[in-house]
């Protein structure tokens, strides 16, 4: 009779469980929460820091895993409002998040008339008239050097993209033709975002190159095709 092995428990759950998490992990920046530069004149006197993460909650769009209307089309808003608890110190449970998030969409609706494919321009509007927060600017074409200066001062950017072209694993289907999230820092080579897409966004990393060349606001010519997108500007709203 040949003799049986058994495997001890935790090699067995490794088996499992290891192939999954190294999945999620490769997707996970570990760069821990930064302390931003104090001022810009203190940036100029000094070079960037090699990473940065500021500590920006994390909620998706759906708070509760319900990706029917209106959260599947609410990127925009729950960005801001991840940028904005940011920059006011503002600590929200996920029962609060979702109330504000449906209050601004609500608001939107009642301003514009719609609150789906909202540029940057309208991003900004959103939180000058609505959240009343003024201290803020719209970058065109930035790169990437202005972005880490941006983070490096604890500024959180919210950006536009052609979802489709960021190819994350966790998307539904082809993914967003248009889609938003928060870039809240970098490493040697990765900006790290919250991709308010995906219940997996926490600290998702994309290249920089990436992230470059797949920035793109609204653009109507996106109704009448997906690729239409490409025809938007680069832009980024910076909360500072």
């Amino acid at each position: 009779m040949k003799k049986i092995s058994f495997l001890p428990l935790p090699v067995l759950l490794s088996l499992f469980l290891l192939p999954g998490c190294s999945q999620a992990n490769q997707f996970k920046s570990l760069v821990p929460i930064s302390t931003p530069i104090a001022n810009q004149w203190e940036q100029k006197l000094s070079p960037l820091p090699t990473t940065i993460n500021l500590g920006i909650t994390f909620y998706s769009q759906a708070p509760f895993g319900n990706w029917d209307m209106p959260y599947q089309e609410a990127c925009e808003e729950a960005s801001l409002l991840l940028a904005y608890y940011y920059v006011t110190q503002k600590s929200v449970t996920i029962n609060q998040f979702e109330t504000d998030l449906l209050a601004m969409i609500n608001w939107e609706i009642n301003y514009f008339g719609q609150y789906q494919h909202t540029t940057i321009a309208q991003t900004a509007e959103i939180a000058q008239n609505y959240l009343n927060y003024q201290n803020l600017k719209i970058i065109e074409n930035p790169t990437t050097d202005q972005l880490k200066a941006e983070l490096s001062q604890g500024h959180p950017i919210v950006a536009p993209f052609a979802g489709r072209y960021l190819k994350n694993p966790y998307f539904s289907g082809e993914g967003p033709i248009y889609h938003m999230l928060v870039l809240r820092g970098y490493d040697q080579s990765h900006f790290i975002t919250n991709d308010v897409g995906t219940k997996h966004g926490e600290n998702f990393i994309y290249p920089y190159e990436t992230i470059i060349e797949t920035l793109h606001n609204w653009h109507d010519s996106a109704s009448l095709s997906p690729n239409g997108i490409l025809n938007g500007k680069s832009l980024v709203l910076v909360l500072q």
